[in-house]
């Protein structure tokens, strides 16, 4: 009982030190701070509480005093281990394009979630705390390659055939009859048209918090991806993207349950 005593008291003293901290370096190194810092706390208590803790609380520390934190790299073989590797290269490519510079609290963001989502991955995290880390990244990952996008030039803008929505009830991500048409016909047009990407982009409405409707978007975009490619697609042709509530189609207030808006937008890329 003494050494646990001790060793949770190192955890808590470790994260302690975190938020005793005066953040310096870039404006990206202390957002990457703070969100670090954001995990260590949460995760004080219940799964992994230890490791995980002082897994974060170190990477906050290095963040604080200016080091520069890199992505983890994926371990192990296997499905999972793929996931993780296309999220690291989508991470490291908006990197490339400045991604840090442009926008420093994004771009942190959604470095602390995708080390959320290896991290607690190699400790094997129950399925539902993996989702939401991972979730979080999709969410965080879509906004920032958004921002980082050049400005669409009017000769490569897509016909109006290329895009397909299905929507949703409320607190709902399973597909209508009605929805399964629609993706049917999209598939239809894929393979007329030769298009050798889909991305399926997930949004919800302004009912409930902001971080629920981020993992919901992510729920509704799987699973039309997950039909496509039973309808025939190629998985790794089908771009999952979760947008949460910040691109609405029906502008609302907060908390409002507004049907247009529970959506997937099914986008066929040339």
């Amino acid at each position: 009982m003494g050494l646990t005593a001790l060793f949770l008291a190192s955890c808590a003293s470790l994260v302690d030190d975190a938020q005793d901290m005066s953040p310096s370096g870039t404006a990206f190194q202390q957002s990457l701070y703070k969100h670090y810092l954001d995990l260590a706390v949460s995760r004080g208590e219940g799964f992994g509480s230890g490791d995980s803790a002082d897994f974060y609380a170190e990477r906050a520390i290095q963040a604080a005093n200016g080091q520069d934190v890199t992505p983890l790299q994926p371990t192990g073989s296997g499905a999972a281990a793929d996931d993780l590797q296309k999220a690291r290269d989508r991470l490291t490519s908006a990197f490339s394009r400045g991604a840090k510079e442009i926008a420093p609290d994004m771009a942190a963001r959604a470095q602390a979630a995708y080390d959320c989502w290896a991290h607690e991955l190699s400790l094997g995290a129950p399925a539902a705390q993996l989702y939401q880390c991972r979730a979080r990244f999709l969410t965080q990952m879509g906004r920032l390659e958004v921002d980082l996008a050049p400005e669409p030039e009017p000769v490569v803008a897509l016909p109006d055939a290329a895009e397909f929505i299905v929507y949703f009830g409320f607190d709902e991500w399973f597909l209508s009859a009605e929805a399964l048409e629609v993706l049917s016909t999209a598939i239809d047009a894929a393979r007329a048209g030769g298009h050798s990407k889909i991305i399926a982009a997930g949004h919800t409405d302004t009912s409930g918090s902001s971080f629920y409707n981020d993992e919901l978007s992510v729920r509704r975009a799987e699973v039309v991806k997950l039909t496509l490619v039973e309808m025939g697609a190629l998985a790794d042709a089908v771009e999952v993207v979760g947008y949460g509530e910040s691109r609405l189609a029906v502008q609302t207030g907060d908390g409002v349950r507004e049907p247009l808006n529970r959506r997937t937008v099914v986008t066929l890329v040339p």
